[in-house]
């Protein structure tokens, strides 16, 4: 359960994000609204898979997320075959033809998957997450670095939001 200095942590952290990704002008919520969207499916599914690690009783925590993830990937895997079999079967037909020059990304992504479902067996899917929101900055340091993109003083004061919501996240756990 989260207390609530975690969850102020959490709300500003967010509020953060939603600063940067905002851009006033824009005459539509949409695109802001569809991340938020997705970033709230993805939140349920990291809590419903810290739910399945936990469920497993196992002493080692490495086994337990590493069967929770085999289990989410073979089920992707076959809901995702199964839906393109029904819908798109060339994209599924050039998948299986080009297997082999997306082996290292595969293995990259499960790799990463990995390092998230050890987290999840490790804290609140929740805590997880927003320290996982250190990866907007990088992406605004990678616009800002090699695209060249000024960055807004409203993305800087999103950016200290979640510097900040990160910080307070770990003071709160510790």
């Amino acid at each position: 359960m989260l207390r609530p200095p975690s969850v102020a942590a959490i709300l500003i952290a967010t509020l953060g994000v939603f600063l940067i990704s905002f851009k006033p002008g824009n005459s539509s919520l949409k695109p802001t609204l569809l991340g938020l969207g997705a970033a709230t499916a993805f939140a349920f599914s990291a809590i419903g898979y810290r739910g399945a690690i936990l469920s497993l009783h196992q002493t080692q925590f490495v086994m337990a997320a590493s069967f929770s993830l085999a289990v989410g990937l073979t089920a992707q895997a076959v809901l995702l075959s199964a839906y393109l079999s029904w819908r798109d079967r060339v994209v599924l037909g050039a998948i299986f033809r080009l297997w082999k020059p997306s082996l290292f990304a595969g293995f990259m992504g499960a790799l990463s998957s990995q390092f998230w479902f050890l987290a999840f067996a490790l804290a609140t899917a929740a805590s997880v997450r927003t320290l996982a929101l250190v990866e907007v900055l990088f992406a605004q340091a990678t616009t800002h670095v090699l695209f060249k993109q000024k960055t807004t003083a409203r993305e800087i004061a999103g950016i200290a939001l979640v510097v900040v919501g990160c910080a307070l996240l770990i003071w709160a756990e510790a």
